[in-house]
C-alpha cells in the first residue's frame, strides 16, 4: 500500500542472476513433482491466502472480484466514474478487445503477489532450523505455476492433473508433521457466500463452494466429466496453440477473438478463441465457464498463467510486433468510445509501481524487468544469439503441441478406433480421490535433450509429398452475445447421435469447437457488465477455429472411410458429406438450431505447408476457401459469400 492508498502492483521484486537468470514460472505438474517444496509452499499458501477476510482489498475475493461479479470498484478506481450500467458499475471487462492480453498481465502479476506474501508469512512459521532454512530458500524462488492444457499427458496420466480434483492433499504443515488437509487448489470455500447483500445473484449464490459441471438437480460438482472432454479434443487444440504461436505473425490477429470484416481466412484464430474453449471445457456451466464468476475457480489462476506463458513465448518469436492503435469501441472512465485505444492506454484498476498511475501495455511487455518472472520456453538468458533462442522456442512448442502433425498423430496411436476411444474415456474418467488419500505424483511435461522434433514418419510419407501437405481449417464467426448466454459451436466429422447433445462433448467424431463467451443482456440475468451490454447492442461479432487435419489422417488410416489423400480432390467431397457442426448453451447443455444463431457462419479453409527436416513447420501464409463445402447447410458459409 502507498501513502496514497493506491495497492502498487509490482510482481514479486526481482534482481537477475550472474548469468540474467530469473526465477521460472513452472508447469504445475513439473513443480509438484520436481519441486516438492515449492509444491508445499503453494498448497498451504494459498489455503492461507483464501482464508483472508474478503473485505480486504488484497484477499484472494477481493482480487478475484476485479473480474466480474461483484462489479464493484476495485481500490476505488471507477468508484466515482461514468461508466456504469444501468445496474450500476460496470467492471473493467477487456474481452474481445486489443487489450485483452495485455490487461491480464498485470491482474496475474497482482494475484502473484498477493499469494506470495503468503508464501513468504507461511516459510517463515516453520520451526527454527534446517526444516525452516529449506522452506525460506524455497520462497525467493517460488512464482505461480501455470497448467499446460494442450501438452499431450504422459501416458496413463489423466488430462486433468489430479491436483485440480482432490478433496484433500497431503502436506508438511508449519509445525513439520506430514497431515491431510482441504486442498485449495480444488475449491475456492466462499465465506460466506455473500459478504455484501447482493454481491452475486441467485444464479451464483447457491453454490457454497466454486464448482465444475454441476449436477443441473443437486447442484454438486461433477469433476471427473473434466478430464474425458479435455482429452477427446486435444489433437484439434494442440494443433491450434502450433498454428498460433508459429503461423500468426501479426499480434492484433493473435491476441483477441474479435472478428474484422478485413480479416484474412488466415486470421478467424486467437489465444482469446483458445482460452475460451478451456474455460468452456472445465467449466460446463459451473464458475468458469462464466467470465462474470470464473476467477473464483482457482484453476482460472493456473489457466491464465499458462494464456500469459503462450504470450510470452509469442512474443519472442515476434519481438517487433505488438498492438495497432484503434478506435475504442466501448467508454470506460479511462476512454470514451472512438477514441483511439493504444499501448499508451491505461490498464485499469492496475497502478504501476509508483502507485501514481496505471500500467499500460506497452510497460508490461517484459516480463522478468517488470514482474520477475520467466518460463521453461522463455530462458533468453541460456542462448548465445538471438537466432539461436528463437530456434530452441520454435522446437519447444512443435514438441509440446505436435506441430508436425504426422508425427504426433503416429506418437499418440491416434488411429485407434471407437473401443480403443472407449477404453481411453474411460481411463480418463477417474473420480477423485478419497478426501484422505494423498495426490499422486504424475510425471512432468519437460522437453528434454532426447525429445527431437521428428520428421514424417515412412509409412505416412505419400500424403506429404515432398514434406509438402496442405492443413486444413474450420474457420467459425458468429454474434457473441446473439443468444444472450454462452454457447459453444461444436465440429463433428462422421456421424453421431443427434438425439443425445449431452454426448457430443465426447463423442469419438468430435473434433473441436469455437465457445462464445456470451452473456446475457436482457430479463431479470442480464449482465452487469457494461462493455457487454455495449457490445451487445453493436451487435459485436467474434471468430474462432477448429483444425481438421488431425481427424482427416485419422479417417485415412482408418480405411473403411473414402478417404486416402489430403489433397482437396479428396478432402472437398468427404468434407461435403462428413462435416456438420451443432450448437449447445453452456448452462442447460440445450441445442440450438444454427439458422438461429445471429452471425454464425462455417466455412472451411487450406493452406499448405512444408516440413523441414528438422520437423518444423513452414507455413505458406497463403489461404484457399471451399465455400462449396458448406454451402447448403445450416448455418454455413455460401458461394460467393464473405466469409
Amino acid at each position: 500500500m502507498s501513502t496514497t492508498g493506491n495497492i502498487a502492483i509490482t510482481g514479486i521484486p526481482t534482481t537477475a542472476g550472474p548469468d540474467g537468470s530469473f526465477p521460472l514460472r513452472r508447469e504445475l505438474r513439473d513443480l509438484q513433482r520436481n519441486y516438492p517444496d515449492h509444491f508445499n509452499l503453494l498448497v498451504l499458501a494459498l489455503k492461507d491466502f483464501q482464508a483472508l477476510n474478503e473485505s480486504v482489498q488484497t484477499s484472494y475475493y477481493q482480487i478475484a472480484g476485479i473480474h466480474g461479479l461483484p462489479y464493484k470498484p476495485w481500490n476505488n478506481v471507477g468508484s466515482n466514474s461514468d461508466w456504469q450500467s444501468t445496474s450500476g458499475f460496470g467492471g473493467y471487462c477487456t474481452h474481445s478487445s486489443i487489450l485483452f492480453l495485455t490487461w491480464h498481465r498485470p491482474y496475474l502479476a497482482l494475484f502473484e503477489q498477493a499469494l506470495y506474501n503468503s508464501i513468504q508469512k507461511i516459510a517463515n512459521q516453520f520451526p527454527q532450523g534446517p526444516l525452516r532454512t529449506k522452506y525460506v530458500e524455497a520462497a525467493k524462488t517460488f512464482r505461480m505455476p501455470y497448467f499446460d492444457w494442450a501438452s499431450q499427458p504422459p501416458s496413463g496420466s489423466s488430462a486433468f492433473p489430479s491436483a485440480f480434483t482432490a478433496p484433500s492433499i497431503q502436506v508438511v504443515d508449519v509445525d513439520g508433521k506430514t497431515k491431510s488437509t482441504a486442498n485449495p487448489i480444488y475449491r475456492f470455500v466462499f465465506h460466506p457466500v455473500n459478504p455484501s447483500p447482493g454481491d452475486f445473484p441467485r444464479q451464483w449464490s447457491r453454490f457454497p463452494t466454486t464448482v465444475r459441471y454441476p449436477n443441473p438437480r443437486t447442484g454438486q460438482s461433477q469433476d471427473n466429466r473434466v478430464a474425458p472432454i479435455l482429452a477427446n479434443e486435444l489433437a484439434s487444440l494442440r494443433t491450434n496453440v502450433s498454428l498460433l504461436l508459429l503461423s500468426y505473425t501479426n499480434f492484433d490477429a493473435f491476441s483477441f477473438n474479435r472478428w474484422d470484416p478485413n480479416m484474412t481466412p488466415g486470421e478467424f484464430g486467437s489465444l482469446e478463441d483458445v482460452h475460451n474453449e478451456i474455460h468452456d471445457r472445465t467449466g460446463g456451466g459451473g464458475h468458469m465457464s462464466s467470465l462474470d464468476v470464473s476467477s473464483f475457480d482457482p484453476l482460472f489462476w493456473f489457466h491464465h498463467t499458462n494464456v500469459d506463458r503462450l504470450w510470452a513465448i509469442w512474443q519472442d518469436l515476434n519481438p517487433d510486433n505488438f498492438l495497432t492503435p484503434r478506435p475504442a469501441p466501448y467508454s470506460t472512465f479511462n476512454s470514451t468510445e472512438g477514441e483511439s485505444q493504444t499501448k499508451d492506454t491505461p490498464l485499469t484498476p492496475f497502478w504501476d509501481k509508483s502507485a501514481t498511475k496505471f500500467w499500460t501495455s506497452e510497460e508490461i511487455k517484459d516480463t522478468t524487468t517488470t514482474f520477475g518472472y520467466a518460463y521453461p520456453e522463455t530462458q533468453e538468458w541460456k542462448y548465445r544469439t538471438g537466432s539461436e533462442y528463437q530456434t530452441s522456442i520454435r522446437q519447444a512448442v512443435t514438441t509440446l503441441y505436435g506441430t508436425n502433425v504426422f508425427a504426433n498423430f503416429a506418437a499418440a496411436n491416434v488411429h485407434a478406433r471407437a473401443t480403443e476411444h472407449t477404453e481411453l474415456i474411460k481411463s480418463l474418467s477417474l473420480a477423485a480421490p478419497p478426501p484422505s488419500a494423498p495426490i499422486a505424483e504424475e510425471k512432468p511435461l519437460l522437453i528434454t535433450q532426447e525429445m527431437k522434433a521428428s520428421p514424417i514418419p515412412e509409412h505416412l510419407q505419400h500424403l506429404a509429398p515432398n514434406n509438402k501437405y496442405p492443413e486444413w481449417v474450420v474457420n467459425i464467426r458468429a454474434q457473441k452475445h446473439g443468444l444472450h448466454g454462452a454457447f459453444r459451436v461444436i465440429v463433428f466429422l462422421g456421424p453421431i447421435d443427434e438425439s443425445d447433445p449431452d454426448s457430443w462433448q465426447t463423442e469419438f467424431n468430435t473434433v473441436g469447437r469455437v465457445s462464445v463467451l456470451g452473456r446475457s443482456t436482457q430479463g431479470p440475468t442480464t449482465t452487469k457488465c457494461a462493455k457487454c451490454i455495449t457490445d451487445a447492442a453493436d451487435e459485436l461479432m467474434i471468430s474462432g477455429t477448429v483444425p481438421l487435419t488431425s481427424a482427416l489422417l485419422q479417417d485415412i488410416v482408418n480405411e473403411n472411410t473414402d478417404l486416402h489423400s489430403l489433397q482437396p480432390e479428396e478432402v472437398v467431397p468427404y468434407l461435403k458429406k462428413e462435416l456438420k457442426w451443432k450448437v449447445t448453451m453452456f448452462e442447460t447443455g440445450a441445442e440450438k438450431d444454427c439458422g438461429e444463431v445471429p452471425g454464425l457462419r462455417v466455412s472451411v479453409t487450406s493452406t499448405e505447408v512444408t516440413i523441414g527436416e528438422d520437423g518444423l513447420p513452414d507455413y505458406s501464409g497463403v489461404y484457399t476457401v471451399y465455400p462449396e463445402i458448406t454451402d447448403g447447410k445450416p448455418g454455413g458459409m455460401r458461394d460467393g459469400e464473405h466469409i
